[in-house]
């Protein structure tokens, strides 16, 4: 192994193998490996498969191209095989408050899962998508947050937020 070097050498080779593995579950373009952090026959062999289904030197030695496709590839199927990865947007100040008046990428999320929950409530009307926290989401927040039994201030906490993405959930669940 030539390119990959981590303080943690072993580390390194599990990571290869679990790319070489994920991959010939896949899409079987290389020989089934065990995951043990141990640069053996059978992990060279493994990547000399994956270099020549790839139409690079087979080696069998992980060098520079060689670690740049395998991740690309193994990135690439999984996208494939998983779909979109999940994006973690909420801010994580603490403590986790939205005051009214705040324009931030947030306010657009609330937003939307706010008009998605909409049909769950009769008094709860569908927002316009802004991206600011004006009146019209400021009172839709008051309204599901009495609908929950919370205090009806227009401040976001957690809480509050951790409760619509409940809501949200559910209504997406109801869909599928």
């Amino acid at each position: 192994m030539s390119y990959f070097d981590l303080r943690n050498e072993e580390n390194a080779i599990m990571y290869i193998q679990r790319m070489l593995r994920d991959l010939d579950y896949f899409s079987n373009d290389t020989s089934s490996i065990t995951v043990d952090g141990i640069y053996s026959d059978r992990t060279r062999n493994a990547v000399k498969e994956f270099q020549e289904a790839y139409e690079l030197d087979a080696t069998g030695i992980v060098d520079y191209e060689t670690w740049q496709l395998l991740n690309y590839v193994h990135k690439t199927e999984l996208d494939a095989q998983n779909g979109a990865r999940p994006v973690k947007i909420v801010p994580t100040s603490k403590p986790f408050i939205i005051e009214p008046n705040t324009r931030d990428d947030i306010i657009y999320v609330i937003q939307y899962m706010l008009t998605q929950i909409s049909s769950l409530y009769d008094e709860l009307e569908a927002v316009e998508i802004t991206g600011l926290y004006d009146e019209e989401t400021q009172d839709a927040i008051r309204i599901f947050k009495r609908k929950n039994l919370i205090d009806d201030t227009p401040i976001i906490d957690a809480a509050t937020l951790n409760l619509l993405f409940d809501e949200y959930e559910y209504v997406i669940s109801r869909e599928n």
